[in-house]
């Protein structure tokens, strides 16, 4: 069955509205080149102290022969990335984009009649023609604009490594059904720096290997980053899913300090269980006595916490302002909190480790996490707050990557294709990030950066000599723009 666009007609029709008080409202679309995305030369800029699009094109076969070629393959990555910065992730997006104003600016084709851009089939062709040499050599690139834009070697470097779901909905090649997720899906690895550099973006099949999957990357990054700064340290956090022999053996023999999530078990929970008991015994001298806890650090009834979760949350829902603010609810909301360590070796572990315990009893009842370390140094409480809590901050950048930046459009029919779109997602994000941190913005999602600094309102001037673009005179977030200008 065959399938139809409506293409809207070209003709200027007069749109009108009639507004109680005002004057008759009167639109068409004749205002001249007019474009929605004036701040785009900001990624230009950044893209030109990086030469991240010119040193990914060396990494990228291109097959084509030249006399034929009109589009190279460093404008169609910048295309790509600068499009996906600016809210345009889908490769369908090219058709009515190959022709605006800005976009044509910021790859520098003349707007007098000029090339426009690639268009969609273009562009699919240039993603489906990536091989695993290209994306293997996209990979490296992350580590050596990262030490790039580093001005000195760190003292030391903490990374983050996680993982996530990236659902699929098709017969897209290597895609399996995950039984943790619950879903047909890829499964991404992603390694941050704690100031939130991607130095590692692998999209791996729906069922991975995760041990395995994540010895051989972070041993590619290491070296990497050693090869730079071989005098620096380097440390490791990550959630329960890392927690193997394997992982704790090739940290340990590579030098990397880790910190490393443990999902409880008796022999844990049994060394914890003295602890449990002191917190609940000095929690119930408040008046509010938490759930029963049985031996093992266990709540008698493994249901009473989530019930009473619900509870505490509803009354901060529905509390008004004579029965409490919610401010002052949380501050309702206490519990006691010890750390402790001790000495376990598991019967496949090599040898004996360090356990840090955090034990909590509030009033939803008792909760312990765990985290194995091979530092040395540093108390237990300072090891958990300090060191592996901030781990959590990855969770937040992969939310950029996946939310913001849409890097889930894996709909291509090759892995290798789809991986090479994770590949220029993550290159939006570090060009968004290279401006965010010369304009001291870090704590901005990259949804707010789009509409802050991306979005404005632009009439694109063609004169003889130059170009003039006129910004709108009244846009709210302009002081912001022009720190990022001159800093970038």
């Amino acid at each position: 069955m065959s399938q139809s666009k409506q293409v809207a007609s070209r003709k200027q029709e007069q749109m009108t509205l009639d507004l109680p008080g005002l004057s008759k409202v009167v639109a068409k679309f004749d205002g001249g080149a007019v474009c929605s995305d004036g701040g785009l030369l900001l990624l230009r800029k950044a893209d030109a102290c990086l030469g991240l699009a010119e040193l990914a094109s060396y990494a990228i076969s291109d097959e084509r022969r030249p006399e034929y070629v009109q589009h190279t393959v460093v404008d169609m990555l910048r295309q790509r990335i600068y499009g996906i910065a600016a809210g345009y992730e889908d490769c369908n997006d090219a058709g009515p984009l190959r022709v605006d104003a800005m976009h044509k600016l910021a790859l520098g084709r003349d707007l007098a009649g000029g090339l426009a851009l690639a268009s969609q089939p273009s562009l699919s062709r240039f993603e489906n023609n990536i091989d695993a040499t290209s994306n293997a050599a996209l990979q490296k690139l992350l580590v050596h604009l990262f030490v790039k834009q580093t001005r000195k070697a760190p003292k030391v470097i903490r990374l983050a490594m996680d993982t996530t779901c990236d659902e699929t909905y098709g017969s897209q090649q290597m895609t399996f059904y995950n039984g943790y997720y619950r879903a047909f899906c890829y499964a991404p690895l992603f390694i941050f720096t704690e100031c939130g550099f991607p130095l590692c973006a692998l999209l791996r099949p729906g069922n991975p290997n995760p041990i395995d999957d994540a010895k051989r990357m972070l041993k590619k990054v290491l070296h990497e980053l050693r090869l730079s700064w071989p005098q620096t340290r380097i440390e490791l956090t990550a959630d329960a899913a890392f927690a193997s022999s394997e992982m704790f053996d090739f940290l340990e023999a590579e030098g990397v300090t880790y910190f490393i999530a443990a999902a409880g078990h008796a022999g844990y929970t049994y060394h914890a269980e003295k602890t449990v008991f002191q917190c609940k015994k000095e929690f119930d001298k408040f008046g509010h006595p938490s759930p029963e806890v049985k031996r093992h650090s266990l709540a008698v009834n493994q249901q009473e916490r989530k019930v009473n979760w619900r509870m505490i949350e509803e009354k901060k829902r529905f509390a008004s302002k004579a029965e409490g603010r919610v401010q002052e609810l949380f501050e309702e909301h206490y519990g006691v909190k010890k750390f402790i360590e001790f000495q376990y070796r598991a019967r496949e572990w090599s040898r004996d480790r360090r356990i840090i315990c955090r034990a909590q009893v509030d009033q939803k009842g008792p909760d312990t996490r765990f985290v194995v370390t091979n530092a040395t140094r540093m108390t237990a409480r300072k090891i958990y707050q300090d060191k592996y809590c901030s781990r959590a901050q990855c969770e937040n950048w992969i939310k950029d990557l996946k939310v913001y930046l849409k890097s889930g459009r894996t709909s291509c029919q090759e892995f290798e294709a789809n991986q090479f779109r994770l590949m220029l997602h993550t290159f939006a994000y570090i060009l968004m990030y290279f401006i965010k941190k010369r304009a001291q913005l870090r704590e901005m999602t990259l949804e707010t950066f789009r509409l802050q600094l991306l979005k404005i309102g632009v009439l694109v001037e063609q004169k003889c000599r130059e170009v003039r673009l006129h910004l709108a005179s009244e846009f709210a977030w302009r002081d912001q723009f022009q720190v990022a200008w001159a800093n970038t």
